[in-house]
């Protein structure tokens, strides 16, 4: 990628895991443990860091391409796409429990990632989601939301 898509990559990433930082703030603090907002904050450390790593890589890089390069408008769409999930996620995921919401995203990450295999994806994608509220429920003891409706 040319140094000013990498600049711009960086920003919305960061910006993204500050803003879903800053939504782990109301959540509660277990007795013990990390409790449901232990998890999130980590996910969004890290991809704030992820962030402004490429930010910084971009502006040292010695390399810039003599012609102006234009944005890829698929990677524009799949990044657009892949934020609107993220937020319906975060909107439905106290309403429809952790495992309803999860597989769908999980789903339009792998096909936007260039995983094109439409049955492989939702069978990873529903086995994965029931694998992690497993994990978290019954090994972590961490609850995580259910279906509300």
């Amino acid at each position: 990628m040319s140094k000013r898509s990498d600049v711009l990559s960086g920003a919305i990433v960061s910006l993204v895991g500050l803003i879903f930082l800053l939504s782990t703030i109301g959540m509660r603090k277990p007795r013990i443990g990390l409790g449901s907002a232990g998890f999130p904050r980590l996910v969004t450390v890290c991809l704030i860091i992820c962030g402004v790593l490429l930010i910084v890589r971009a502006l040292l890089s010695k390399k810039e391409r003599a012609a102006r390069s234009r944005i890829d408008s698929s990677f524009v769409f799949s990044l657009v796409g892949l934020t609107v999930s993220f937020v319906l996620y975060v909107y439905l995921f106290k309403k429809l429990g952790f495992i309803l919401t999860t597989g769908p995203l999980l789903f339009f990450a792998m096909y936007v990632f260039g995983s094109k295999k439409i049955l492989l994806n939702a069978v990873l994608s529903v086995v994965t989601s029931i694998a992690i509220y497993y994990v978290f429920t019954i090994i972590f003891k961490i609850p995580l939301p259910r279906f509300s409706l």
